[in-house]
């Protein structure tokens, strides 16, 4: 063991150890015509990886080129698997990402393991269903699927799959339990397994078995990779794949960085991009954001606030993992913090931002109900700040304090109604963390379609209000909103600002401009209720 430590040293280089080349396949049979220098369209990058990683697996030239139909099948359906509308962040993009610098066999591995992604993609496709005959049995009443109870006995390649997830035959998979991870990994084994031995399809399935996300220790302190370390040994003696100990070592440890590279975004240093990439994810899980712009406010908020409660769930300590230090305590313990920080700035900023949504759903309801959200927030923006770079700009301005964020951007906190002026609203910081402010303000990363990139009402509130008051104040965010809620919650809020919200969206939602105005007077007149809601 302390060799395959030792080992590990080298992992994440070309070559995982020179004393065990056959562990990785020898590369004298690599044929530099195969590769290109341009890579033009995804398809063709794909091509190229499946073919430079047989080579170096030690698949000959000639091989390699008798199977061009075979590697140009799995391209297209890696690709026709990853570029579903459904897919807005597991794209063949995030294929590319998580395998840039790592090995052949991780490649191979990070090509297919989001390749089926059952109850997001709406069930197998017509390609996948036909690599995965017989594997599974679809109960379309419930949505059921269950692991064949003979396949097994019928598949050996299959058997070896089911080992290493520790399934069972007659099994029902669960979507967040490796159901896609494992049909991933079966319809890998099972494109690869007249092309590669079975010893590097028992290494390619651990790799994918090893991206089922966000699974603790079990009652005895047993880690996951460490149940796949059994597992991957009985595979190897049920398969006689003449793996040796320290050969499974280097596999775990394989599996276990493609797995950490494959949750790496929790780890940014970037929290703009973690939460663009977080809007990213939304619309995979919520049919709804799928359209462009047309959703409705209380779809937006349900799904916020499904992504909010997974996230103030997730314990950081269970993203990344690591087997017999590799990686090391070290850089588990940075990693793992880098992760509580994102996790601690994204829940702050999609609770601020429910509230900010719910806040306009309670106008909606109170003004003829639920409506497009394009109708109520589509022509509101945050002034933009003068300099092009304006999320860094604000970010290093704020960090000197004393107000000076606002000095050097050339504006107070303001709220720009688009094409109607611009009305100046300043205010105490409070309790903010001025991260969080910065993100509302400025927007996020990368934009999105059903979504504004910043959040006008959400950053006023929160300027406004801070963290505490913001707090009392969510717990009125009901959805569906009713009209009981949608009165608790402008009540909880100060009502001059409720009056400068509902006017603003009086000039935007010109069908509803009567009534906005009606509760924009209303609470013009100093809602009684407001000091007994927030009373310190």
């Amino acid at each position: 063991m302390r060799d395959a430590s030792k080992a590990s040293a080298a992992f994440g280089k070309p070559s995982l150890n020179t004393s065990a080349k056959e562990e990785e396949g020898s590369s004298s049979h690599y044929d530099e015509s195969l590769v290109l220098d341009t890579a033009p369209n995804d398809i063709f990058r794909l091509v190229q990886e499946l073919r430079r990683c047989l080579a170096e697996l030690g698949v000959s030239a000639e091989d390699v080129k008798d199977r061009n139909r075979d590697v140009e099948s799995w391209a297209c359906l890696i690709y026709g698997s990853m570029s579903a509308p459904s897919r807005t962040f597991h794209d063949v993009g995030h294929v590319f990402d998580i395998s840039r610098g790592a090995d052949c066999i991780q490649t191979i591995s990070a090509l297919f393991h989001d390749v089926i992604y059952y109850t997001i993609d709406g069930g197998l496709s017509t390609a996948q269903a036909k690599v995965l005959d017989g594997v599974i049995v679809e109960k379309h009443d419930d949505s059921a699927v269950s692991l064949s109870e003979t396949i097994c006995s019928e598949d050996k390649h299959v058997a070896m799959v089911v080992t290493v997830f520790g399934f069972n035959p007659g099994q029902v998979l669960s979507p967040f339990k490796g159901l896609n991870e494992f049909l991933s990994a079966v319809l890998a084994v099972r494109c690869l397994k007249e092309t590669l031995h079975d010893s590097y399809l028992l290494r390619i399935a651990a790799c994918i078995e090893a991206t089922v996300p966000f699974r603790k220790a079990d009652e005895n302190g047993r880690t996951p990779l460490d149940g796949l370390h059994e597992r991957v040994c009985k595979a190897n003696a049920d398969m006689e794949s003449g793996l040796t100990e320290f050969q499974i070592v280097l596999a775990i440890q394989r599996a276990a960085d493609l797995a950490n590279r494959d949750v790496t975004n929790f780890a940014t240093k970037d929290h703009a991009q973690f939460l663009s990439n977080t809007w990213k994810l939304l619309p995979e899980s919520n049919i709804s954001l799928r359209s462009d712009g047309t959703g409705h406010i209380s779809s937006f908020v349900i799904a916020l606030k499904k992504m909010l409660g997974f996230l103030e769930n997730l314990d950081p300590s269970d993203i990344y993992g690591s087997y017999q230090n590799e990686p090391s305590d070290d850089v588990m313990r940075n990693l793992t913090e880098r992760a509580r920080r994102n996790i601690s700035i994204a829940t702050r900023y999609l609770r601020v931002k429910v509230l900010g949504l719910s806040l306009i759903a309670a106008l909606a309801e109170l003004t003829g109900g639920d409506a497009p959200l394009i109708m109520f927030v589509r022509g509101m923006t945050v002034d933009e700040p003068k300099d092009k770079h304006s999320h860094q700009n604000m970010k290093k301005a704020m960090k000197a304090g004393n107000g000076s964020a606002e000095q050097k951007q050339g504006n107070s906190r303001t709220s720009y109604i688009a094409n109607f002026g611009t009305v100046q609203r300043t205010s105490s910081r409070r309790d903010c963390d001025e991260e969080v402010y910065s993100l509302l303000k400025c927007g996020r990363k990368v934009e999105s379609k059903f979504d504004l990139i910043n959040s006008p009402v959400a950053a006023y509130l929160y300027g406004i209000l801070g963290d505490t008051m913001c707090d009392r104040s969510f717990d009125f965010c009901a959805c569906p909103m009713d009209s009981t809620n949608a009165k608790k919650l402008l009540d909880s809020l100060p009502p001059d600002d409720v009056a400068f919200i509902a006017r603003s969206c009086s000039r935007i939602v010109l069908t509803r401009a009567e009534q906005l105005i009606g509760i924009a007077n209303l609470y013009s007149e100093h809602c009684p209720s407001f000091q007994g809601n927030h009373q310190q």
